[in-house]
C-alpha cells in the first residue's frame, strides 16, 4: 500500500513537471521570437535610413548650392554634413543586427555607438536655430538674415563644428568607459547609466529636449493661429502659410522621432537591464530625422519660393 501511494503521488506530479517544461520551452520560444523581431525592425529601420538619407542628401547638395549666404542655407548644409557622418556608421549596424555578431574592436564600436547619440543631439541644435530664425523673422524681429561674406558663413559653420569636434572626442573617449568591453557584443552600454554625472547629464540633456521641443511646437501653433485668425480661410492662398509648411514638417519630426524617444528614456533609465531591447528600438527611430532631406526637397516643389 506505501509503495502505491508513492507511485500514485509520482504521477499526480508529472502533470506538474510537464506543465513547467512546458512553461520554461514557451517563454525560451517567446524571448528568441521577440529578439528576432527586435533586430529584423532594427534592420529594417537602419536599412530604410541609410537609402532614403542617401537620396535626399545628394539631392539637397544640388540644391543648397543656390545661396550659399543664407542663415537657413548654411544651417541645412550643416545638417547634410552630420547626416553624412552618420550614415557612414549605418551599415556597421546593419551588419551587426545582421549577424549578431561584432568583429571589430571595442573601440570602434563605441564609435559607431555614441555617433547616433551625437547626431541626435547635433540635429536637434540645428533644427531649433532654423526655427528660431524662422518665428524671428515671422514676428519681424529680424529682417531676411543673410552673410554679407562667404567668409561669414564659413565661420558660423566652424563654430558649430568646432563645438562638435571638442564634444565628439570627448564623448567617445568616456563612452562605455565603465562598461565591459567584448569582441563579439557591441552597442550594450546601458550599465554606463549607473554612474552619477552620466545618469544625471543624460536626464538633462532628455528634459532639455523635450522642453524645447514643447516651446517650438508652441510657436508654431501660435503663428499657424494667427495667420489663420488673420486671413481666415484664404489662409491656404497665403505664401507665408505655405512657407510655415516646411516649419510644421521639422516639428512633426522632432514630435515623432525625438520627444518619443527622450520620454521613453526617462522611463529606461529607472530599469536599464530590463528595457535594453526596447531602448535600442526607440533609439532607432531618432535615425529617420535623416528624413527631413527628403521632405525639405519635396518640399521645394509645393512652393520653390517660401523659404526665408
Amino acid at each position: 500500500m506505501k509503495m502505491g501511494g508513492l507511485r500514485h503521488q509520482h504521477y499526480a506530479l508529472l502533470p506538474l513537471a510537464l506543465s513547467i517544461q512546458s512553461s520554461f520551452c514557451s517563454s525560451g520560444t517567446t524571448n528568441e521570437t521577440m529578439t528576432m523581431a527586435r533586430e529584423i525592425a532594427l534592420i529594417s529601420i537602419y536599412t530604410l535610413v541609410l537609402v532614403v538619407g542617401s537620396i535626399g542628401v545628394v539631392l539637397m547638395i544640388g540644391v543648397l548650392k543656390s545661396n550659399m549666404r543664407s542663415w537657413t542655407t548654411i544651417a541645412f548644409f550643416n545638417l547634410v554634413l552630420v547626416h553624412c557622418f552618420f550614415l557612414v556608421t549605418i551599415p556597421f549596424r546593419i551588419y551587426y543586427y545582421a549577424q549578431s555578431y561584432w568583429g571589430l574592436n571595442s573601440f570602434f564600436c563605441k564609435v559607431v555607438s555614441s555617433m547616433i547619440h551625437i547626431h541626435m543631439h547635433v540635429v536637434f541644435v540645428i533644427y531649433v536655430i532654423i526655427l528660431t530664425i524662422h518665428f524671428f523673422h515671422y514676428f519681424k524681429k529680424i529682417e531676411q538674415m543673410e552673410f554679407y561674406r562667404s567668409i561669414h558663413a564659413m565661420a558660423f559653420s566652424v563654430s558649430i563644428w568646432s563645438v562638435v569636434i571638442i564634444v565628439g572626442p570627448v564623448t567617445v573617449y568616456h563612452y562605455g568607459k565603465h562598461a565591459n568591453d567584448s569582441e563579439t557584443k557591441c552597442f550594450h552600454f546601458g550599465s554606463e547609466l549607473k554612474e552619477g554625472p552620466v545618469l544625471g547629464c543624460n536626464i538633462f540633456l532628455s528634459v532639455c529636449t523635450v522642453i524645447f521641443s514643447c516651446i517650438m511646437s508652441c510657436m508654431l501653433a501660435l503663428i499657424l493661429y494667427l495667420m489663420i485668425k488673420k486671413h481666415g480661410a484664404s489662409s491656404w492662398a497665403q505664401q507665408e502659410f505655405w512657407a510655415q509648411m516646411k516649419n510644421v514638417s521639422l516639428v512633426l519630426i522632432i514630435l515623432c522621432c525625438l520627444v518619443p524617444y527622450h520620454l521613453y528614456r526617462l522611463y529606461y533609465m529607472t530599469n536599464i537591464s530590463a528595457l535594453q531591447n526596447e531602448n535600442e528600438v526607440f533609439l532607432a527611430i531618432t535615425s529617420l530625422t535623416c528624413f527631413d532631406m527628403m521632405l525639405v526637397f519635396a518640399g521645394k516643389g509645393i512652393c520653390h519660393r517660401c523659404w526665408g
